[in-house]
Protein backbone atom coordinates (compact mmCIF):
# COMPACT_ATOMS: atom_id res chain seq x y z
CA UNK A 1 0.00 0.00 0.00
CA UNK A 2 1.41 3.05 -0.47
CA UNK A 3 1.83 6.08 1.59
CA UNK A 4 -1.86 8.22 2.22
CA UNK A 5 -2.04 11.74 1.30
CA UNK A 6 -1.96 14.31 4.79
CA UNK A 7 -5.23 15.58 5.81
CA UNK A 8 -6.13 19.14 4.73
CA UNK A 9 -6.13 21.55 7.24
CA UNK A 10 -9.45 23.26 8.09
CA UNK A 11 -10.22 26.94 7.15
CA UNK A 12 -10.34 28.20 9.68
CA UNK A 13 -6.74 26.92 10.82
CA UNK A 14 -5.63 28.47 7.56
CA UNK A 15 -6.91 32.17 8.16
CA UNK A 16 -5.77 32.32 11.59
CA UNK A 17 -1.78 30.66 9.86
CA UNK A 18 -2.14 33.99 7.62
CA UNK A 19 -3.40 35.89 10.28
CA UNK A 20 -0.09 35.17 12.59
CA UNK A 21 1.77 35.02 9.51
CA UNK A 22 0.80 38.94 8.83
CA UNK A 23 1.24 39.99 12.77
CA UNK A 24 4.76 38.25 12.48
CA UNK A 25 6.11 40.44 9.16
CA UNK A 26 8.67 42.83 9.43
CA UNK A 27 9.31 44.27 5.72
CA UNK A 28 7.02 42.18 4.48
CA UNK A 29 8.88 38.79 5.20
CA UNK A 30 6.38 36.56 7.46
CA UNK A 31 8.63 35.00 10.33
CA UNK A 32 7.55 31.15 9.09
CA UNK A 33 10.20 29.46 11.16
CA UNK A 34 8.22 30.90 14.91
CA UNK A 35 4.29 30.70 12.98
CA UNK A 36 5.29 27.04 12.27
CA UNK A 37 6.36 26.28 15.67
CA UNK A 38 2.89 28.22 16.89
CA UNK A 39 0.89 26.71 14.58
CA UNK A 40 2.21 22.91 13.90
CA UNK A 41 2.03 23.91 10.62
CA UNK A 42 5.42 22.92 8.17
CA UNK A 43 6.78 26.36 7.19
CA UNK A 44 6.72 24.78 3.67
CA UNK A 45 2.92 24.95 3.56
CA UNK A 46 2.68 28.22 5.25
CA UNK A 47 5.18 29.55 2.38
CA UNK A 48 2.96 28.22 0.08
CA UNK A 49 -0.31 29.78 1.77
CA UNK A 50 1.47 32.94 2.24
CA UNK A 51 2.31 33.55 -1.23
CA UNK A 52 -1.25 32.50 -2.49
CA UNK A 53 -2.51 35.20 -0.20
CA UNK A 54 -0.36 38.03 -1.43
CA UNK A 55 -1.25 36.61 -5.01
CA UNK A 56 -4.94 36.87 -4.03
CA UNK A 57 -4.11 40.65 -2.06
CA UNK A 58 -2.33 42.12 -5.14
CA UNK A 59 -5.50 40.66 -7.53
CA UNK A 60 -7.88 42.33 -5.56
CA UNK A 61 -5.84 45.55 -4.91
CA UNK A 62 -5.64 45.81 -9.22
CA UNK A 63 -9.51 45.12 -9.69
CA UNK A 64 -10.24 48.25 -7.14
CA UNK A 65 -7.22 50.02 -9.01
CA UNK A 66 -8.53 49.74 -12.17
CA UNK A 67 -12.33 50.49 -10.94
CA UNK A 68 -11.21 53.50 -8.96
CA UNK A 69 -9.65 54.76 -12.56
CA UNK A 70 -12.62 53.45 -14.53
CA UNK A 71 -14.92 56.15 -12.61
CA UNK A 72 -12.13 58.61 -12.47
CA UNK A 73 -12.18 58.58 -16.58
CA UNK A 74 -15.70 58.60 -16.85
CA UNK A 75 -15.91 61.48 -14.62
CA UNK A 76 -13.54 63.45 -17.47
CA UNK A 77 -15.33 62.66 -19.91
CA UNK A 78 -18.22 64.09 -18.40
CA UNK A 79 -16.14 67.29 -17.73
CA UNK A 80 -15.21 67.40 -21.06
CA UNK A 81 -18.39 67.71 -22.64
CA UNK A 82 -19.57 70.38 -20.05
CA UNK A 83 -16.15 72.98 -20.50
CA UNK A 84 -14.57 74.49 -23.57
CA UNK A 85 -11.59 74.30 -21.93
CA UNK A 86 -10.15 70.59 -22.82
CA UNK A 87 -6.01 71.78 -22.04
CA UNK A 88 -7.35 71.64 -17.90
CA UNK A 89 -7.96 67.83 -18.39
CA UNK A 90 -5.03 66.95 -20.61
CA UNK A 91 -2.54 66.51 -17.62
CA UNK A 92 -5.29 64.53 -15.88
CA UNK A 93 -5.90 62.36 -18.15
CA UNK A 94 -2.33 62.11 -19.28
CA UNK A 95 -1.52 60.91 -15.20
CA UNK A 96 -4.28 58.70 -15.33
CA UNK A 97 -3.19 57.10 -18.90
CA UNK A 98 0.21 56.38 -17.16
CA UNK A 99 -0.70 54.74 -14.26
CA UNK A 100 -3.11 52.34 -16.47
CA UNK A 101 0.34 51.72 -18.15
CA UNK A 102 2.35 51.12 -14.69
CA UNK A 103 -0.33 49.05 -13.11
CA UNK A 104 -2.60 47.41 -15.51
CA UNK A 105 -1.90 44.29 -17.57
CA UNK A 106 -4.57 44.65 -19.34
CA UNK A 107 -3.11 46.70 -22.47
CA UNK A 108 -6.06 47.15 -23.90
CA UNK A 109 -7.94 49.06 -21.64
CA UNK A 110 -4.70 51.04 -21.55
CA UNK A 111 -4.31 51.69 -25.32
CA UNK A 112 -7.74 53.01 -25.37
CA UNK A 113 -6.85 55.82 -22.63
CA UNK A 114 -2.99 56.09 -23.62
Amino acid sequence: MGKAFPKAHEPEKRRAAIEALEKSAKNGLPNFGAVSKETGISWITLQRWWLKHQLERQQELKIQFECAIAKILSRIEKLAEETNNLKELAPVVKMLSELLQQFGENEALAEEWG
